[in-house]
C-alpha cells in the first residue's frame, strides 16, 4: 500500500494576462475573514466592543500583508534585486507569516495606541483567531506546493505532481516534481491546532493581559524552529554541530528571537489562576445567547 499523498490539482484558481488567483491567496484570504470573524465573535468576553475590534484588525491587515510581503522580498532577495517592480506585485504569490504577525502586530498596536484602546487586552484576543487563521491559510500551500521539503517515502509522504505546482521551483536535492517529500506543512498545521488548544485552556488563566499573546509567539516561534529543519530554505547562518547540520534560515532567526523574549517574560511575569480572573473579564456564568438578550432587554 502506498504511503504518498498525490497532489495533482492546479494551485491557480484562474488567472489573465499579469493577475492570478490561486488556492495560496483565496486561502489566505479566507483565513484573514475567518480570523477577524471569530475576534469579533470573542469581542463581548473580553468587555471589548466589536467596532473596536474590527478597527484594529483593519491596520492588524494592512501592516499584516506589508509586513509579510517585506520579510518575503528580503529572503528572496536575489530574486528581487533584479526584479524590483516584481516586489509589488502581490498578485503574484510570495509571503512570510512572520512577516504577517510581527506587521500585523505592530499595526494592530499602533491603531491601539493611538485611539487608547488596551492594546494587550486586543492581543490575547488576537491569539486564538491568528493561530485558527494560520490553520487555514496553510491549506492553500498545500495545494500550491510553494514550501520545498525534504525527500522521505515514508507515512503521510507528500507529492506534487501538477506541472504548475510550485514545486517546480524547487531546485534542492531530491525535491521537486513528483517527488516524495516530508508532509511539513501538514506538521505546522498539527502544531498550530495543538496550540489552539493550550492557548484556548490558558486564554483566561493567565494576567496581566497580555500574556495570552506571548504564549501564542512562543508555541507558533518552537513550532516553525524545529518544523523548518524538514524544509528546504535560504540558508541565512550556516552552523555545523558534532558533524550535524543545524544551519537556520530567515524563520528559524525570528522565531529564536521570539523564543527568547517570549519565554523569559512568560516565566517571570506570568500569574495563572486555575479560576478565571481578569480585570477585562467577569464570569458570571451566563452564555453569550443569554448576554445578547440581557443587553437588548436593557436597550
Amino acid at each position: 500500500m502506498e504511503n504518498i499523498i498525490h497532489i495533482n490539482i492546479n494551485p491557480l484558481i484562474t488567472g489573465f494576462s499579469n493577475w492570478v488567483i490561486s488556492w495560496h491567496g483565496f486561502f489566505s484570504f479566507v483565513a484573514v475573514l475567518f480570523a477577524v470573524i471569530l475576534a469579533g465573535r470573542w469581542a463581548e468576553d473580553y468587555n471589548l466592543d466589536q467596532d473596536t475590534v474590527y478597527h484594529v484588525a483593519i491596520w492588524g491587515i494592512i501592516g499584516g500583508v506589508i509586513g509579510a510581503r517585506i520579510v518575503h522580498v528580503i529572503d528572496y532577495w536575489w530574486f528581487y534585486q533584479n526584479q524590483p517592480l516584481e516586489m509589488f506585485m502581490l498578485w503574484k504569490g510570495g509571503i512570510a507569516v512572520w512577516g504577517g504577525v510581527i506587521g500585523g502586530f505592530t499595526g494592530g498596536i499602533l491603531c491601539a495606541h493611538i485611539n487608547k484602546y488596551p492594546k494587550y487586552v486586543l492581543t490575547d484576543l488576537a491569539a486564538p483567531a491568528l493561530m485558527f487563521g494560520m490553520v487555514i491559510g496553510r491549506i492553500g500551500d498545500i495545494i500550491n506546493g510553494e514550501h520545498c521539503a525534504k525527500a522521505y517515502e515514508g507515512v503521510f509522504a507528500m507529492s506534487w505532481d501538477h506541472t504548475a505546482s510550485d514545486v517546480t521551483n524547487c531546485k534542492m536535492k531530491g525535491s521537486g516534481l513528483g517527488v516524495p517529500v516530508q508532509p511539513a506543512i501538514i506538521y505546522e498545521m498539527i502544531w498550530n491546532m495543538l496550540s489552539i488548544y493550550i492557548i484556548w485552556y490558558f486564554r483566561f488563566k493567565l494576567y496581566p493581559s497580555g500574556m495570552t499573546w506571548v504564549l501564542f509567539l512562543l508555541l507558533y516561534s518552537i513550532g516553525r524552529l524545529i518544523i523548518s529543519y524538514l524544509r528546504y530554505d535560504k540558508i541565512w547562518i550556516p552552523l555545523d554541530f558534532f558533524g550535524m547540520d543545524i544551519s537556520v534560515t530567515e524563520a528559524q532567526i525570528i522565531a529564536i528571537i521570539c523564543i527568547m523574549i517570549s519565554l523569559p517574560i512568560l516565566i517571570i511575569n506570568v500569574n495563572y489562576k486555575n479560576f478565571i480572573s481578569f480585570q477585562y473579564f467577569q464570569n458570571d456564568n451566563k452564555t453569550r445567547a443569554e448576554k445578547r438578550r440581557q443587553s437588548k432587554t436593557k436597550k
